[in-house]
């Protein structure tokens, strides 16, 4: 059976603040079948099982809208914020050729004046991780830039298992260890207040539930405890301390509730037991 349809491309018309060309956006069709859930993995990511009618269907790949002509992406809420004939706006138009190479080193062909594939959505995130440098605080722009690399590697990862020997996995733990900086420094933002995500309606990180900021909390001391660096043992024994306070603050919270999930303090006391459980290796728990 052919594969059936699993996007449309919206009636209204989207304007470029950068390079003010217009165009539509490419919207995921929900329904029907075409959304087949499997499980939820260790990083609140949900994977979505293959149909005979609609084959592989990617939710990722949309959420970023990206202008086909300069390659400005932001998330459909703050695409706006940039305002046309600002500095931002300047800025940001004379590094439309920085954003082109970017997503050359990843595939010379990738054109979002077509329907997206696995490559769009890839390259959607690592152009959104640099537009968002330029974005106000208000827009929390380093929590975006944080879910963003985290789902450029869950994209990544899904392309790796579609073609092995292309090294998609190497850029998948790219973006992993960027996912980690940017977590661990968002709850440095928000606890000086130089950005709050309170303003936020969806903490993600997926595109089906809202884990809220405990999920962030949880996010930040995961990707330190699978992808931070080994090399220094002590920097490691440090890092590990920091993302074990992190995750507690979860753990103690008790019995769960609507707005705290069972399922995501499960994991966290699984993590918190097996970040101990390393620093008791290294020696340095105390």
């Amino acid at each position: 059976m052919s594969e059936g349809k699993v996007s449309y491309i919206a009636k209204n018309s989207t304007i470029c603040p950068v390079c003010e060309t217009e165009f539509k956006r490419e919207e995921l069709l929900t329904g029907g079948g075409r959304m087949n859930a499997g499980d939820l993995t260790d990083e609140l990511h949900r994977q979505y099982l293959p149909t005979g009618r609609f084959g592989d269907v990617y939710p990722l790949i949309y959420p970023v809208t990206v202008c086909p002509n300069c390659f400005y992406a932001a998330y459909v809420p703050d695409f706006d914020s940039i305002l046309v004939g600002t500095e931002a706006a300047a800025k940001l138009k004379m590094e439309t050729g920085d954003r082109k190479n970017l997503v050359k080193n990843i595939d010379p062909q990738i054109d979002f004046h077509n329907n997206r594939t696995l490559k769009e959505g890839i390259a959607s995130y690592l152009l959104a991780m640099s537009c968002y440098e330029e974005h106000s605080p208000e827009c929390a722009p380093t929590f975006r830039q944080a879910v963003s690399a985290l789902r450029g590697g869950w994209l990544s990862m899904d392309f790796h298992k579609k073609i092995p020997d292309e090294n998609w996995d190497y850029l998948a733990q790219v973006f992993f260890r960027k996912a980690a900086f940017f977590y661990s420094l968002v709850i440095e933002n928000e606890e000086n207040g130089k950005e709050q995500v309170s303003s936020l309606g969806n903490l993600g990180p997926d595109v089906d539930n809202n884990y809220g900021f405990d999920g962030v909390l949880y996010l930040a001391g995961l990707l330190e405890f699978k992808y931070g660096q080994r090399t220094n043992v002590y920097k490691r024994g440090e890092k590990l301390k920091k993302a074990r306070s992190t995750v507690a603050r979860i753990v103690g919270m008790g019995k769960s509730s609507k707005a705290k999930p069972g399922p995501l303090l499960e994991s966290s006391r699984d993590l918190h037991k097996r970040i101990k459980q390393e620093l008791d290796e290294m020696g340095l728990n105390d």
